[in-house]
């Protein structure tokens, strides 16, 4: 006797990757009555690009999903139409993982996250549509899911780069950054993040001037900041690119601006 489908991860090839569960030709509709796990991965989103930089999500490819005892999403660069949104999230999910774009992100988002333990979100400023709308979906998101244990987000700061000033990720309690260009800005915007407790920070410094810039202001921040911060961060990992046996020491400063830190670190 056949064992009932419980994990499905597909590769996306559109608009042909259902096919192989469809039985009828004539039904739109999948039902996975026992689906708990889905991992949809597609391409940077690179397939699907109109010549406008917009994305089409090729609504006519998707069936109608039905899982309603899904409890663990994973998407990979990949559009999602809003009524397949509607229907994956109306499921009873523990765990949401998306790496994308932020108005992807921020459509999954807006229904119903309560039922969420952990929720994963990567975003590469590369195949953002534009920085403004990136702080506009992003704030909106974590702004928005209190109840949510965990909440990790990853960005890689390459092409368009992050103005920390006006980040609002209230609720985030998990932060990982790759090719941070300003670590002085982002040590402004961590105390307004009251919920988090870890960063990873790898800093993107290639010369020793400027590595020597960035040990001058580690050594002064009391003078910079007339008291320690707020910050519940627990724990503070750092990286710069392959010199970091130069940081020896200048980290410690590190701990009085953030007086929870239990420990302090390099990215491994």
């Amino acid at each position: 006797m056949p064992q009932p489908l419980k994990v499905v991860s597909l590769g996306f090839d559109m608009p042909h990757s259902w096919d192989m569960f469809i039985r009828n030709d004539d039904s739109n509709t999948l039902v996975f009555e026992n689906l708990k796990s889905l991992q949809l991965i597609g391409d940077r989103f690179s397939e699907y690009e109109l010549q406008d930089g917009s994305i089409d999500p090729i609504d006519r490819a998707w069936p109608k999903l039905v899982v309603s005892q899904l409890e663990t999403l994973v998407l990979f660069e990949i559009p999602i139409p809003a009524d397949v949104a509607e229907s994956l999230m109306s499921a009873p999910l523990k765990e949401l993982t998306y790496k994308g774009r932020s108005d992807y992100a921020h459509m999954l988002c807006q229904h119903s996250t309560s039922n969420l333990n952990e929720l994963v979100l990567a975003f590469d400023m590369y195949i953002e549509s534009n920085v403004e709308t990136f702080y506009q979906n992003t704030n909106a998101i974590f702004r928005n899911i209190s109840k949510i244990p965990i909440v990790r987000c990853t960005v890689a700061d390459l092409d368009l780069k992050i103005n920390w000033s006006l980040i609002d990720w209230s609720y985030l309690t998990h932060l990982y950054v790759q090719n941070l260009s300003d670590l002085d800005k982002i040590l402004d915007a961590i105390p307004a993040m009251p919920y988090l407790q870890f960063a990873s920070l790898i800093v993107d410094i290639n010369y020793k001037t400027d590595l020597s810039l960035f040990v001058t202001m580690l050594n002064g921040l009391k003078q910079r900041y007339s008291k320690p911060s707020s910050s519940k961060l627990e724990t503070l990992l750092i990286s710069l690119l392959g010199i970091d046996d130069e940081l020896d020491g200048a980290l410690d400063e590190l701990k009085w601006y953030f007086p929870k830190l239990e420990h302090i670190g390099k990215v491994e």
